[in-house]
């Protein structure tokens, strides 16, 4: 009963992701948007990705009966290094107001050191898991993971260059539909249909697994 909840959810994760993703967007353009300046339709998706994806759904994977043991050691350093830099880096943008995308981006090249260190030590044990669709499935994502990281400071170094002082001093976290960041928000546009496709097969995949 677990595992076919787990699936299920796996299955429904890019529907998860959309619908927070159109969550933050009509919030953060409305009259009462929190703290961080109007969000375009990328960034959206972006921010919806990454608060799930990357918070929440390793923990659904760590879950599944199926998942491969050598891919332990990488999640729960990701979660740990997430989970620690999220609520501060809440209370730093709504509390204190002094977050800085320097910071995000060094934990960010820490994060992507660990975790690849992590998944080349082990790569050994993982071998024989990747003969099964679940050791395939989690690698896969291991690997997204790491990439996502990496276009996450990117986006970091792009929006330092991008942020005028005067929406510094505004607390504006966020790129918006404004043609000063069509540049930011194609490049992110880029990243997030690759992101999501992962997040579609992934969802093909599991259907697939189901219905044999």
């Amino acid at each position: 009963m677990i595992t076919k909840v787990l699936n299920l959810i796996l299955i429904a994760w890019p529907l998860i992701v959309s619908t927070l993703a159109y969550f933050f967007y009509r919030k953060q353009n409305s009259a009462n948007a929190w703290t961080g300046g109007p969000i375009s339709w990328p960034k959206s998706f972006w921010l919806a990705y990454t608060t799930t994806t990357w918070f929440v759904f390793p923990l659904i994977l760590l879950m599944h009966p199926n998942f491969p043991l050598p891919l332990m050691t990488f999640f729960l350093a990701h979660l740990i290094s997430w989970w620690i830099r999220g609520p501060l880096e809440l209370v730093m943008i709504y509390r204190w107001f002094n977050w800085t995308p320097r910071y995000g981006i060094s934990h960010d090249i820490i994060h992507i050191l660990i975790c690849g260190t992590l998944l080349i030590l082990n790569w050994s044990d993982l071998i024989p898991f990747l003969n099964t669709n679940f050791g395939i499935l989690t690698t896969v994502f291991a690997c997204i993971i790491i990439f996502s990281t990496l276009a996450e400071v990117l986006f970091a170094v792009l929006f330092l260059n991008f942020r005028s002082e005067q929406e510094q001093r505004e607390n504006i976290y966020f790129a918006s539909d404004d043609p000063k960041w069509i540049f930011i928000n194609r490049v992110t546009l880029f990243v997030v249909i690759i992101v999501m496709t992962h997040l579609l097969l992934q969802s093909f995949f599991v259907i697939r697994e189901l219905w044999v």
